[in-house]
């Protein structure tokens, strides 16, 4: 039996592996986010400017890719348990190292390791699940396995915020080591051992094409913003840098003998077209939450934990999503079911462009309940379809290229809205205040506030405050309204996936 066939297991024994596997892979999908509400505070103690700190959570985000990717190649090689348990052993102590950190340049370092130490468990948690749980139980296993990473990052910038500001900083990584320790205990009772393939050689080649490429692509699209994209030499680089690793990566994995990646997922039509949509699914995933963040905060005014509340109907909405889609995906056609997802996308983007400077607190929970769910039900049966033809024996590569896909799509859905944003914020501004006169009859209306009088240094400053707060709103509306446009055009493309067998293997 191949290192991927299904492995026989009590169906109680299943239950127990959710503990471990589904609690590791939450931790990971945390620390992608929680660092992000700690950063001011790391800046103070290491007394840094904001382009430097922000290389905390740029060093996590590509060493996590880069592992996530190569995955398939470790386990096989020496044992997916042992990776596991590696894994979890090497997140415990690069947490307690990134508490302790003296320097900002140790802080990068152990960043850094840390996110070598949790770029396998995505993948690995995910085959391991895939293993145990029949064929046609796989949506039920996705929707269990997908709470993890819909939660997660909605937690993040929560846990985040609480811990700092009540304990500081480094308890948001002393947070990790306990439940890690946890984990790793559970793992050694309950995860089943899987055969080793040694043979299996490495290919230096493709590894290091596709560490350059996520490396360069990652970094243009954390520093982009900041550095103005192509007017920065340094942008200009790293995407030339990006795209010429592509390319080596793409012509050597055609014509190796043993390539990094196996071309021949790349012949299976229905993974290929998955591949695709989960870079749509993805990139709908944390650009929302980036920029309903910045929204609550620089329009709405609200601090830092009001925000984190006001976004938790987000992960209870996918939580809630995960508990009924398995059975759906077992039912029904899930191309209807990601359709049904994507549907639900577009409906929280739309209520989202819609929302006045202050926007009703209901319906922030409520837009954020139902992309919960949409993002989750559209997760879980693409997936399903996308791994419906895939052979048991490529199943490891299969996932880890598949999560590979998915991480990068994140990071490129938050540079796009943020990207979306500055470029709508100026135009929105520009027209706006070409009409702002003491020659337009609106501003000389008796209803008008008494502050805004032009014959003052005060008054114009309250009007350019306001102008600037109805620009910031029409801004992110804008910008939110792309997520239903995105999402609607990505429906007719659902039905061109495999719709899976209903035999078990």
């Amino acid at each position: 039996m191949s290192e991927a066939a299904a492995i026989a297991i009590p169906p109680s024994r299943r239950v127990l592996l959710l503990v471990p596997l589904l609690l590791s892979t939450t931790l990971g999908m945390i620390n992608q986010t929680n660092v992000v509400v700690a950063l001011p505070h790391m800046q103070g103690t290491f007394s840094a400017t904001r382009e430097q700190i922000a290389w905390v959570l740029t060093s996590y985000l590509v060493t996590v890719t880069i592992l996530t990717a190569s995955t398939g190649w470790i386990g096989a090689r020496f044992g997916r348990k042992q990776v596991y348990m590696a894994a979890l052993v090497g997140f415990g102590v690069t947490s307690a190292l990134c508490a302790n950190a003296p320097t900002l340049e140790t802080e990068v370092l152990f960043r850094l390791l840390q996110g070598v130490a949790a770029g396998p468990i995505f993948p690995v948690t995910q085959s391991i699940l895939l293993d145990v749980y029949p064929k046609d139980r796989h949506g039920e296993a996705l929707g269990l396995w997908g709470v993890s990473i819909t939660i997660g990052p909605v937690l993040g910038p929560i846990l985040g915020g609480v811990i700092t500001e009540e304990y500081g900083w480094p308890w948001i990584f002393y947070f990790n080591v306990p439940l890690a320790a946890l984990c790793l205990f559970l793992v050694v009772l309950w995860v089943p051992e899987t055969p080793k393939a040694p043979g299996r050689r490495f290919d230096v080649t493709g590894f290091f094409a596709m560490a350059v490429m996520i490396t360069a692509f990652q970094l243009a699209l954390n520093r982009g913003q900041t550095l103005d994209w192509f007017d920065s030499t340094e942008i200009v680089v790293a995407t030339a840098l990006a795209a010429f690793a592509l390319y080596v990566l793409a012509v050597h994995t055609a014509t190796a003998k043993h390539s990094f990646l196996d071309p021949k997922l790349f012949t299976d039509r229905s993974f290929a077209l998955g591949l695709l949509f989960i870079v749509v699914w993805a990139m709908m995933v944390n650009g929302p939450i980036v920029l309903l963040s910045l929204r609550l905060q620089s329009v709405d005014g609200l601090p830092v934990d009001a925000v984190g509340y006001l976004m938790a109907p987000r992960g209870l909405g996918g939580v809630a999503s995960m508990s009924v889609v398995g059975y759906m995906v077992r039912r029904f056609n899930p191309k209807l079911i990601a359709a049904f997802g994507f549907s639900l996308i577009a409906v929280a983007g739309w209520m989202m462009q819609s929302w006045p400077p202050q926007a009703d607190r209901a319906d922030v929970a409520l837009s954020g309940f139902i992309l919960g769910f949409g993002i989750s039900q559209a997760y879980v049966s693409l997936t399903v379809m996308a791994m419906a033809t895939i052979a048991p024996s490529q199943r490891p590569d299969a996932v880890s290229l598949y999560s590979l896909v998915a991480n990068i799509g994140m990071g490129t859905g938050v540079a796009v809205a943020v990207f979306m944003l500055s470029q709508f914020m100026p135009s929105h501004h520009e027209s706006m205040a070409a009409n702002v006169s003491v020659f337009n009859e609106l501003f000389r209306g008796h209803l008008l506030p008494h502050s805004w009088n032009f014959g003052s240094a005060k008054g114009l400053m309250a009007v350019n405050e306001q102008v600037n707060l109805q620009a910031a709103t029409q801004a992110f509306n804008d910008t939110f309204r792309l997520i239903t446009i995105v999402a609607a055009a990505a429906l007719p493309f659902v039905f061109f996936l495999a719709r899976p067998t209903r035999t078990a293997r």
